[in-house]
């Protein structure tokens, strides 16, 4: 895995690290890191060209092949590089030399570790024995490891395919991805039952506690891929990978399924499986590989493991099919899609013991009650629960069926958090699981617990943009913007609403927030991608192009596109947007017929009192009275909301700053400013570096007291 042009050995020691050039591990004597491919390069590139002036065209020619790349690919590669090596000095190994390049310079390794004892690299990229020492018994370690290499391959000859693993960091729990099975066969049930047998697989190790595996969505870009093992692996952070092929031929299915270390490459573990086409043969196959598995990395089972890989969900084929169709829309689709219930509705109509199919519908059920109640729903909801109670009361379907209608329905979002945590204990590696704690997570106003669980959930779905954009968003939140940045720049994904993120959070370093406005329309066209039209309006006011903001409301109108295209945010909608943006013009009240619209949205749209999951009336009325120059309303309806809002803590947090902006066009400085300190004090989209540099705060921005908030800003 040399990069182009590189010099120098392929290990190479420097400081407390060593770093294997052609398999990218970096080893600090008591962790082994993989890093991704170009990170790789990059640094064995650094290593070889020590103390010279590099410049950027120069790494690009050198690392990414003389590709077209943009800034951000190498600016990434090396934040991740200094975040690993010196965390507390980012530029104490690669200095950069500005608007030139970079200048490496590493540590030698300690005297005592410098010698031939110290790194002895097995052959065919096997993980490297560290040496501490130049005893005796060292040596034999060495001899000993190599041994292991013989006796694998004696094992191979003569057929055993089974050889006992140790992870590199054996303290670390081994985490492995189980690529798409492959169909092998003519019928094209095979392609189906290999889509099925993946994603079973994929749940009886999630339920595993001695073993972590990759989410079905991360792996699902590797179908058919020919990649090596190695690449995949590194990529994906796993130290082994599940491969295997399906067959149907008549009645009779074929399995074949391998297990490899990423580290070795060598095969730890094959079988093949003969049965016939039953749920009860492919579930036992199913079980059999999860156990196997589990013996070749050296993961023991206990007893409640091997309990819950002996359930037979169903022996009904055709509840099986349906159960699976819905599987499949749920990686596209919500679970309130129409399409997903009814297939769970046939799956459990064909087996009313199907425990698993229950437990998704109840979950379904559930979310379509998420804001507004229906009794009958609910009714049968409950139902399905004592069925699921009487099925598998001490089942991981149960808790969650419990904590999905805990949540959505009752919204006693502790008892949820409570019934989440121990279905969490019962399948440690399913994304799904981790997914609804977050959501409980925020409604408890648990921030700082929210971003742990959605950075394991982001560690088993590496792959998708979805948990890197929760983690950002929460990030900034919590007001952690170098966590964010960071998180942003060693995301092994990017898309259009990643690079929006990132464009905000660049406003930390030029201050202009004006700068929004065409870096998003750039974006746009980068990625083919369409903003949402209130981050496209948003970005207008922040340029302060009133005429702009006012032609993507007409053109959003005239195009007669719902109020639901308009983009997720509950303050402002496009009726109030329109006003405010008036406001902004300086028709501060001539507009009598947009007031009385505005007034006949909010009796339909906003109702004061509203139960949780819906934006209090209070802070839309607050703008409206805004806009139109009341102060003292506003000022009594920005307090009302919050009183309110102190007991639905994700309104408080995202709209927080809906209420400042109120203030600030009133020009009540006073309480714009103890708004802005407590958003900045708690989690909100206050960032300090944007909100108070908008025209919302136009009207008091010489004003005393805020000229010293912009100076406490600036010194802190």
């Amino acid at each position: 895995m040399m990069s182009s042009g590189s010099e120098g050995p392929a290990c190479h020691a420097f400081g407390q690290w060593r770093f294997d050039a052609d398999t990218g591990d970096l080893f600090n004597g008591t962790v082994t890191l993989r890093l991704e491919p170009q990170v790789a390069k990059l640094l064995c590139y650094f290593l070889s060209h020590q103390n010279i002036l590099i410049s950027r065209k120069e790494l690009m020619a050198a690392v990414w092949d003389d590709r077209i790349v943009s800034d951000d690919a190498l600016n990434r590669c090396i934040s991740i590089l200094r975040r690993q090596l010196t965390p507390d000095d980012r530029n104490a190994y690669i200095e950069t030399v500005t608007r030139r390049g970079f200048i490496s310079h590493f540590p030698p390794p300690p005297q005592e570790i410098v010698s031939l004892e110290t790194a002895v690299l097995l052959e065919d990229g096997a993980p490297t024995i560290q040496q501490r020492g130049r005893s005796k018994a060292r040596l034999l370690a060495v001899l000993a490891g190599v041994g292991a290499l013989v006796v694998f391959g004696v094992l191979q000859m003569f057929g055993d395919s089974t050889l006992p693993w140790r992870s590199m960091t054996p303290s670390r729990v081994p985490m492995i991805a189980v690529l798409p099975f492959a169909s092998t066969g003519a019928v094209d049930d095979s392609e189906f039952f290999a889509r099925g047998m993946h994603d079973d697989v994929l749940t009886q190790l999630a339920q595993l506690e001695s073993i972590r595996v990759i989410s079905g969505a991360s792996v699902a870009g590797y179908r058919d891929s020919e990649r090596k093992t190695r690449e995949i692996g590194r990529e994906l952070g796993v130290d082994a990978i599940l491969e295997g092929s399906v067959q149907r031929v008549g009645d009779q299915i074929r399995i074949n399924v391998q297990l490899i270390d990423v580290y070795s490459d060598v095969h730890l573990w094959a079988r093949q499986y003969n049965r016939e086409l039953t749920p009860k043969n492919i579930f036992g196959i199913q079980a059999g590989i999860a156990r196997s598995v589990a013996s070749a990395l050296s993961s023991g089972l206990t007893q409640q493991d091997m309990t819950r890989l002996n359930v037979l969900p169903t022996e009904n084929m055709a509840a099986y099919r349906a159960y699976h169709e819905a599987m499949e829309l749920r990686n596209t689709e919500t679970i309130a899609t129409p399409a997903y219930r009814a297939a769970l509705e046939r799956a459990v109509a064909l087996d009313r013991h199907f425990v698993r199919a229950w437990a998704e519908l109840a979950g379904s059920l559930s979310f379509m009650n998420i804001a507004e109640q229906d009794p009958d729903s609910i009714r049968r909801l409950e139902d399905i629960l004592e069925r699921i109670r009487a099925l598998a009361p001490q089942s991981s379907e149960y808790l969650i069926a419990q904590a999905y209608y805990t949540y959505y329905v009752l919204k006693d979002y502790d008892r949820a958090y409570g019934l989440i945590s121990q279905a969490r204990s019962l399948r440690p590696s399913d994304v799904h699981v981790l997914e609804l704690q977050s959501w409980i997570q925020r409604r408890q106003g648990d921030y700082t617990g929210k971003i742990e669980t959605i950075r394991q959930a982001r560690n088993l779905d590496p792959k998708s943009a979805y948990w890197t954009l929760r983690l950002v968003s929460n990030l900034l939140l919590a007001h952690r913007y170098d966590e964010a940045m960071d998180a942003l720049e060693s995301a092994p994904v990017e898309d259009f609403r990643l690079a929006v993120l990132r464009s905000i959070l660049r406003v930390q370093d030029h201050r202009e927030p004006a700068r929004l406005l065409p870096e998003l329309v750039t974006l746009q066209q980068e990625y083919g991608a369409e903003a949402a039209p209130v981050q496209v309006w948003e970005a207008h006011i922040a340029a302060r192009d009133y005429q702009g903001a006012m032609v993507v409301l007409d053109t959003f109108q005239a195009a007669g596109r719902s109020a639901d295209d308009w983009g997720f945010a509950s303050v402002p909608d496009i009726t109030l947007a329109r006003l405010i943006t008036t406001w902004f013009q300086g028709e501060k009240n001539s507009n009598a017929a947009l007031l009385l619209e505005m007034q006949g949205t909010m009796a339909k749209e906003w109702k004061p009192g509203a139960p949780s999951f819906e934006a209090n009336a209070d802070l839309v009325i607050a703008m409206v009275t805004a806009a139109t120059g009341k102060r003292e309303e506003t000022e009594r309806l920005v307090r009302s909301w919050l009183r309110e809002a102190s007991r639905d803590v994700a309104e408080l947090v995202n709209q927080r700053h809906y209420a400042c902006r109120a203030l600030a066009i009133v020009e009540a400085v006073a309480a714009a400013l103890e708004c802005l300190r407590s958003g900045l004090m708690e989690p909100s989209r206050v960032m300090p570096f944007l909100e108070p540099f908008l025209p919302y705060y136009d009207l008091m921005r010489n004003e005393p007291r805020f000229v010293e908030f912009l100076a406490e800003l600036d010194k802190a």
